[in-house]
């Protein structure tokens, strides 16, 4: 009898060794993911839950500035040394720009339309995949960013990312990319400095698992408006100013031909704008350009493709370097556009009266368009593009043609 009484003991015991076993294996299965079990059969589930309402989650937060990835502006002002889907969606913009049919005054509507989305996503679309993500998302918040505190919510969008040995570099990276571009596409977010806005990031740390949420705004309740502005009302009062003024500017090119409201642009920019490196943050802006009529080469070139992308005109703001007839090489800002089937290089601010030395009104007409459409044999022998004007990203301008226009 005893040795039937142990046979059943030792067979009880193995038994449970053998649950317990399973039972481990199941749970590990289940917590690293390797099997998927409905949440209601999940133990590491259960176990989360527990340890929820125990309160002994580890949550952190990270606060990466715009400005700790090698940026100081949205492009590097002069004198300095340099080394939801928001819009409609179309083809590459920079297969479609290179293959548009020739413009002419008989261009149709639908197609000037197409051409003006293009040119206002060609930035976009060099963008890697997570760079779309940002960028989408801020467009699609351009409003709310006028406030200067809006917080841009990303949720779990790069969890997948920043679980992997690099993500957070990359995430970095793209952050770098896609402010960049979304305000060179659009000039007419003149209001935000992208070096006062900062990558959130909050982390989430439980017994076997980290998650990652990331949202986009200010630090420590600070703004991120540029420095000229305080509240959204001062915003919203120069985006009054600045849509009366190009009204104005506009009106004055109506039924003019599209070679002839281009040059309307380029000799309204240099007539009304003085060239003042005043180390105003208006001087780089289309509301310095426009409003206050002072501007740097950056402003110039904001304000040029603003204008002409309201005449539906494709037009795309390029930097890089320049050197002047002194010699001088330093970074620099200009325009490419296309107009009768081709690509030409525009640099309003070089012919500008002050820069060249001359008094307002004084200027010769062969000094006054010295680089207005201009083709790649003359422009290119002063002027370089930065090819990496995106971080990490080799950009892929448009090839600009031969001959001046």
């Amino acid at each position: 009898m005893g040795k039937i009484f142990g046979k059943i003991i030792t067979f009880i015991i193995s038994l449970l060794m053998i649950i317990i076993f399973l039972c481990t294996v199941y749970f590990c299965l289940d917590a690293f993911k390797v099997i998927t079990v409905p949440e209601k059969y999940s133990i590491a589930s259960m176990l989360y839950k527990q340890i929820d309402s125990m309160a002994s989650d580890i949550d952190s937060d990270e606060a990466i500035q715009v400005d700790d990835i090698n940026k100081e502006r949205i492009i590097v002002r002069e004198g300095e040394n340099s080394t939801e889907s928001a819009l409609p969606d179309v083809e590459n913009p920079l297969n479609l720009l290179q293959n548009m049919q020739s413009e002419n005054d008989s261009t149709s509507n639908s197609n000037n339309s197409q051409n003006a989305i293009a040119t206002n996503r060609f930035y976009y679309s060099q963008l890697d995949e997570y760079g779309k993500r940002i960028y989408d998302r801020l467009y699609n918040h351009r409003e709310d960013l006028k406030t200067g505190t809006y917080t841009i919510d990303y949720g779990m969008t790069f969890n997948d990312l920043l679980q992997t040995e690099d993500g957070e570099n990359i995430l970095k990276e793209a952050l770098d990319s896609a402010t960049n571009s979304l305000i060179l596409d659009n000039p007419d977010i003149f209001y935000i400095d992208i070096s006062k806005m900062y990558l959130l990031t909050h982390i989430t740390t439980k017994l076997f698992s980290t998650t990652y949420k990331v949202s986009i705004g200010g630090n420590n309740g600070n703004d991120y408006l540029e420095g000229d502005f305080n509240s959204i009302e001062e915003v919203k009062i120069a985006a009054d100013k600045i849509n009366e003024e190009k009204k104005k500017i506009i009106d004055q090119t109506r039924g003019l031909d599209r070679f002839k409201q281009v040059e309307f642009i380029h000799d309204y920019l240099i007539d009304n704008t003085e060239y003042n490196a005043n180390g105003r943050d208006s001087v780089y802006s289309i509301y310095g350009t426009l409003i206050e009529k002072q501007a740097v080469c950056e402003g110039y070139a904001k304000a040029f493709k603003s204008l002409l992308d309201e005449l539906e005109i494709p037009c795309i703001i390029v930097c890089g370097t320049g050197t002047n007839s002194a010699g001088l090489t330093e970074s620099h800002a200009w325009n490419y556009v296309f107009i009768n089937n081709k690509w030409y290089a525009v640099d309003v601010t070089w012919d500008d009266p002050i820069i060249n030395g001359f008094l307002p009104g004084s200027l010769p007409k062969n000094v006054r368009y010295s680089n207005f459409l201009k083709g790649s044999n003359e422009f290119f022998r002063s002027h370089v593009e930065d090819d990496y004007l995106l971080g990490h990203l080799k950009l892929n301008y448009p090839e600009i043609s031969l001959e001046d226009y």
